[in-house]
């Protein structure tokens, strides 16, 4: 429905509501009435699915929950975008009660707008402003009969509004979008002030070590967050707030009995009697902590019950990563940060679900849904292990809507695994899930044995783990899967691991535990520069039963760098890639800069045919798009350099690639490919400088280049020399290296793509650029891999030099290198042996080489020529045309179509 037809027919929605209203019978209506015949009606008009026939849970009925509820949920992509407060005609919509039970539900719900709304009238009010009153806190209000003479405004309440986020920017202009701090970040402020306030206060009245203070404290607000989580969904009466009314002394230990009440009627090991309980604690600080558990100084309630598991999750993944008062405050720095650990946002959470357990569940009838084992090997505070109970629990609900308590309870105990090295982390995740099964007093199940706190990289007996760590093998807290979860591996592994392993770069991973990684032979596919996350997918793998399901989102570093290489050989030969979703351009996670992608595994070996779909969103609001993406053979991925998994490929550019692959041979059968020298002195640690002059007085001094000196067919020497003392360098590399005509390649591209120039001048070099000598050249250097065979000999021969730099700085063979060779701006020799070179005949070569040989001559005189000059612009002119001449010459010999130009050019 267009814009224009929803005009008209909410404009016969107002006549029927006027006829009515002329009879006197409009205030007879109910609100199920109103409801049905006027307000769904509106919002179905303004383009929402109401009764969810074409979509998944567009708009819901809330549940009523501790009497605070509203009446519908607005979800856009899976997200609530906004929550409606429906009244009877009857209902003086002016009463502050009902626009403060819609804001203070909103905000709950991390939601910022709402709408009270009874047909006659509309009220948006905005919930990220404190409740203080209707103007403050209203944005728009709109009477029925202004609906069609101010239908731009109540066009902002439609579902294609919210997809160009209208009504925020409407807002926004008008400055009533000032954002608040939103529940999780609110509460995340609470928490860490009542902690502080609480560890000083026990602290200063009982002798504690900080392990014990940590943990004892933690252990308080978790039971605490507990209690009123009861107390919300009306379970347990508002004992908390009993105690800060009370005005009685001995607040601490009426808290403690509280605890005790809590552990006979729910025996969970949250309440198991705990050391903290024995502690003093003044009851100031006792009240004030209460007091802040319901409502927050800027005037908003705390509603427990309606807090997502996702919002705790948040919460908790930011209060895990302060460490009390050990490091100086400079220092003191979040430490799941410094462990590469980011709490993962719902949309990405619930995308991974769908994917992989969503998946497993179309496949499992209702008998056999308790075999189904879940894992999250590095778990945190259990945001994908909340999330799958969820997927499970919907499922079981479809088939039988009476689901008793006790199933759920069994979901827990069945269904879910998680271990995590951090044992704060443990207990918050087996709290998270206990609180999804909150609904009544009821015994509930202990967790521990699903819930494990361990290291999930480390496993082996006591002998192994000894020789490997020494005495203190212990400490590293290994976490042996088969022996931990018998369950799932009499079964022959676990359906779904999924998860966000931490990400740890190698500098910050211990000496002894990457020792252990690289030479224990747990970790096959694992060498060199490894990122922690790289273990996580092997081992996770490897624990994943046959035709099991797993995805992970990790760096996208995965899909290209060299020290995944293994990995991704191993799982495109060895699995079936389901889906990839590229995230580069989404900025995932708000504290980190880092890229992500997620990958979406099946463990079965894949077939000649087997398609990946591959996604790029540039919003997350694409993550879903059905339409979106292409499917590329995974077969294509096993063939490219290093397995890399390109994601912009589609068939076009793949038909250009094999087109250029099908004729050509590659540089490294031609010439020898390496990095120039390295002239630090690696014992002493002395710089280049040392060796470095800007005179000549000895033959040991020779001319030198570096990175910066190189562009396309251009080197500028500064008339600088290097003193060539190999035995004074870290890596000399050999004179004929440099003594011999070569072609120089810049270490780090630019938006020119690959720079290339011809050395005829015996320039030495340093590291910054790859130098390349035909084989002929340098088989007499007595290097131990500078012997060629014949056939690179005799091709190193037959192809000239200046020919083959036409083709590197060709825009041919940038396309190649920046779909298939490169991961960023780096130029490595890898990529540069394994460029491809047309076979040209004699001929067809001395046509490029001659324009390369004016290219140089005409770059050598722009350089010499002032800027701004008629002759330095003609000569750019010149060189612009002979840069096409040389392109179309390298197309010519492929046969490229203007179509495949057209692509290989954009």
């Amino acid at each position: 429905m267009t814009k224009q037809e929803a005009k008209q027919q909410i404009q016969k929605l107002v006549e029927k509501y006027q006829r009515i209203a002329e009879t006197g019978k409009i205030k007879t209506y109910n609100e199920a009435q109103t409801r049905n015949e006027f307000i769904e009606p509106l919002f179905e008009f303004l383009g929402w699915d109401m009764r969810n026939l074409t979509t998944d849970n567009e708009v819901t009925t809330e549940e009523n929950i501790s009497g605070g509820r509203v009446d519908l949920a607005f979800r856009f992509n899976g997200i609530p975008a906004l929550f409606l407060e429906a009244k009877a005609m009857k209902v003086n919509l002016d009463e502050w009660k009902w626009a403060e039970q819609a804001i203070n539900y909103s905000w709950n719900k991390s939601v910022t707008w709402a709408i009270l709304t009874d047909f006659e009238s509309i009220k948006i009010f905005n919930a990220e402003i404190p409740p203080k009153s209707i103007s403050q806190n209203l944005f728009i209000e709109l009477n029925c009969r202004d609906f069609i003479n101010r239908f731009d405004q109540l066009w902002l309440l439609s579902k294609e509004s919210f997809e160009q986020k209208l009504l925020d920017k409407e807002a926004q202009k008008w400055g009533k979008l000032t954002l608040r701090k939103q529940v999780g970040e609110k509460l995340f402020e609470d928490l860490m002030s009542w902690r502080i306030l609480l560890t000083k206060d026990l602290k200063k009245q009982n002798n504690l070590t900080d392990e014990e203070l940590d943990e004892g404290v933690q252990r308080i607000l978790d039971r605490l967050i507990f209690i009123r989580t009861a107390e919300d969904r009306k379970i347990e009466p508002n004992v908390l707030l009993g105690i800060s009314r009370s005005g009685k002394a001995n607040a601490y230990k009426q808290l403690a009995k509280v605890f005790r009440d809590f552990d006979d009627g729910f025996n969970s090991k949250l309440f198991a009697p705990h050391y903290c309980e024995e502690w003093k604690a003044s009851d100031k600080t006792i009240v004030e902590v209460i007091k802040g558990l319901y409502e927050t100084k800027d005037g908003y309630r705390y509603d427990f019950s309606v807090i997502s598991a996702d919002v705790l999750g948040g919460m908790y993944e930011q209060y895990l990563g302060y460490v009390q008062g050990r490091k100086s405050e400079e220092k003191q720095k979040s430490k799941r940060k410094s462990q590469g650990i980011y709490y993962t946002p719902k949309y990405i959470v619930e995308y991974l679900i769908k994917e992989t357990l969503g998946e497993v569940l179309k496949k499992t009838k209702p008998k056999e849904l308790a075999k189904i084992k879940i894992l999250d090997p590095a778990c945190g505070s259990g945001s994908f292990l909340t999330a799958a109970y969820d997927k499970i629990l919907e499922t079981l609900t479809k088939h039988n809507p009476q689901t008793s308590l006790f199933t759920k309870f069994d979901i827990l105990k069945e269904n879910i695994f998680g271990v995590d090295l951090d044992a704060q982390a443990v207990e918050i995740a087996q709290l998270n899930l206990l609180l999804k099964v909150l609904s009544q007093k009821t015994k509930l199940p202990t967790l521990q044995h699903n819930i494990s706190s361990g290291n999930s990289l480390v496993s082996g007996n006591a002998e192994k783990l000894e020789k490997h760590f020494g005495s203190d093998f212990r400490e590293q807290r290994a976490f042996n899967f088969e022996d931990e979860f018998k369950d799932a591996f009499e079964q022959g592994g676990f359906d779904v691991i999924i998860g966000n392993p931490p990400y740890v770069r190698p500098e910050k991973v211990d000496k002894i535990e990457r020792d252990y990684f690289l030479n224990s032979g747990e970790y096959e596919k694992t060498f060199g520069r490894f990122d922690l996350y790289i273990l996580f997918v092997e081992k996770a793998l490897k624990l994943l039963k046959q035709g099991g399901y797993f995805s992970f989102i990790i760096p996208s570093s995965f899909l290209n760098q060299n020290y995944a290489k293994e990995l991704r050989a191993w799982i495109l030969k060895e699995f079936e890639i389901l889906h990839i979703v590229d995230l580069s351009d989404v900025k995932v996670f708000r504290e980190a800069s880092v890229q992500t992608c997620i990958v979406v595994i099946r463990k079965n070996k894949s077939t000649r045919n087997h398609k990946i779909l591959i996604k790029k969103p540039i919003d997350v609001s694409e993550l879903e798009n059905k339409n979106g993406g292409n499917c590329i053979l995974q077969s294509i991925f096993i063939e490219m350099p290093q397995s890399m998994i390109r994601t912009d490929l589609n068939d076009q550019v793949i038909s250009i690639i094999e087109k250029v692959n099908g004729t050509s041979i590659k540089m490294r059968d031609i010439c020898y490919v390496v990095i120039g020298s390295v002239p630090h002195d690696s014992k002493t640690g002395a710089s280049k400088d040392r060796l470095i002059s800007n005179s000549k007085d000895k033959t040991t001094q020779k001319q030198y280049l570096e990175g910066k000196d190189v562009g396309r067919y251009r080197m500028s020497w500064r008339g600088i020399y290097l003193d060539y003392l190999p035995k004074q360098m870290h890596r000399p590399k050999f004179p004929e290296l440099f003594e011999n005509e070569k072609i120089i390649v810049r270490n780090i591209s630019t938006k020119e793509g690959l720079l290339a120039v011809l050395d005829s001048d015996k320039n030495y070099t340093n590291d910054t650029v790859s130098l390349c000598v035909p084989w002929y050249l340098i088989q007499s250097a007595g290097q131990r891999d500078t012997d060629p065979s014949m056939k690179q000999a005799d091709n190193s021969r037959k192809l000239q030099l200046k020919y083959l730099l036409g083709i590197i700085n060709s825009k041919l063979l940038n396309f190649y290198f920046k779909k298939i060779l490169s991961s960023n701006l780096h130029v490595y020799p890898e990529a540069i042996r394994n460029l491809p070179i047309y076979y040209a005949t004699p001929a067809e070569q001395e046509k490029i080489a001659k324009k390369a040989q004016t290219m140089l001559e005409l770059q050598k005189e722009l350089q010499a020529t002032s800027a701004n000059t008629d002759k330095h612009n003609s000569l750019k002119l010149e060189i612009e045309k002979l840069d096409r001449e040389i392109d179309e010459a390298i197309y010519k010999l492929y046969g490229f179509t203007a179509e495949e130009i057209r692509t290989i050019e954009k």
